[in-house]
């Protein structure tokens, strides 16, 4: 399974991910993670970070990933689980989209997270399902997760949110009572910590339950729509421009009234004076 969003503005690289896990030895697992560039840029490099049960794993594509191009990475991981089931591989792709500034500072980043739910050892029926609010965020908002239970059974689930580069989740990990029936909702707290204005981010939301013998987590997406400047200058700009065409137009009202009155003879002039014989 996969999942990953990001910004969908033109000129931009953008992915679907795919992969597949096998016991490489007793001691490891490795996860084959293919990523094809459904965008209409090239990543040039591009870096897949992975996330398994604590331990993290990344591979590099030096030579990028152009539009339409599916490359492959496997990231091994330790295979001591402590509970067979399905687990939750949280990714995150990293690629430059600029130059690095004058100064010597970093180059721009771009990122995207993505999921694969891995089977590892059993194929459990799912404990909950998932769903997120689509959040717009200007500099700080909160996301809604509603939680529903799958099998007619309460569960204690524990809720995780991955963001992009530039989003911040201010919470870690949110736990909460799901009923046998109803919902429950999680609420978690984004932070804009440099993520472009005006743009579309994509999010991981992962649901792991704690109960039973079996791990049986749940991931979804979501879209957090960052808002424009919030600054009072931009909103204001408007009522500024009707000023100043104001302003403009009573300026050039004086100036023509100006130079009529010159124009005009005036009325307080003295008698004519014969002309001399």
């Amino acid at each position: 399974m996969w999942s990953g969003a990001a910004s969908s503005a033109r000129g931009s690289a953008r992915f679907e991910v795919t992969g597949a896990v096998r016991v490489a030895d007793e001691e490891s697992l490795d996860v084959t993670v293919s990523v094809r560039n459904t965008g209409d840029a090239a990543a040039l490099p591009l870096t897949v970070v992975g996330e398994l049960l604590g331990e993290s794993r990344e591979a590099r594509f030096d030579i990028g990933v152009a539009p339409g191009v599916t490359r492959h990475a496997v990231l091994r991981f330790p295979s001591g689980l402590p509970r067979l089931g399905i687990h939750a591989l949280l990714l995150q792709l990293e690629w430059p989209v600029g130059q690095a500034p004058p100064n010597g500072g970093l180059v721009p980043t771009a990122s995207q997270r993505a999921f694969l739910l891995l089977t590892l050892g059993a194929a459990p029926e799912p404990a909950v399902k998932l769903s997120v609010s689509p959040l717009r965020l200007e500099t700080r908002g909160t996301l809604q997760v509603d939680l529903e239970s799958a099998d007619g059974r309460p569960h204690r689930v524990g809720v995780r949110v991955a963001a992009p580069r530039g989003v911040n989740v201010e919470e870690g990990e949110a736990e909460l009572e799901v009923p046998a029936r109803g919902q429950a909702t999680a609420s978690i707290h984004l932070l804009r910590a440099g993520a472009p204005r005006e743009s579309q981010q994509g999010i991981v939301v992962v649901a792991s339950v704690r109960d039973g013998e079996l791990e049986r987590s749940a991931a979804a997406t979501g879209i957090v729509t960052l808002e424009g400047d919030p600054a009072l200058l931009p909103r204001l700009r408007p009522a500024l421009w009707v000023l100043a065409a104001g302003i403009l137009a009573a300026a050039a009202y004086v100036e023509l009234r100006r130079r009529s009155l010159v124009a005009t003879p005036s009325d307080s002039a003295g008698p004519d004076v014969p002309p001399l014989c």
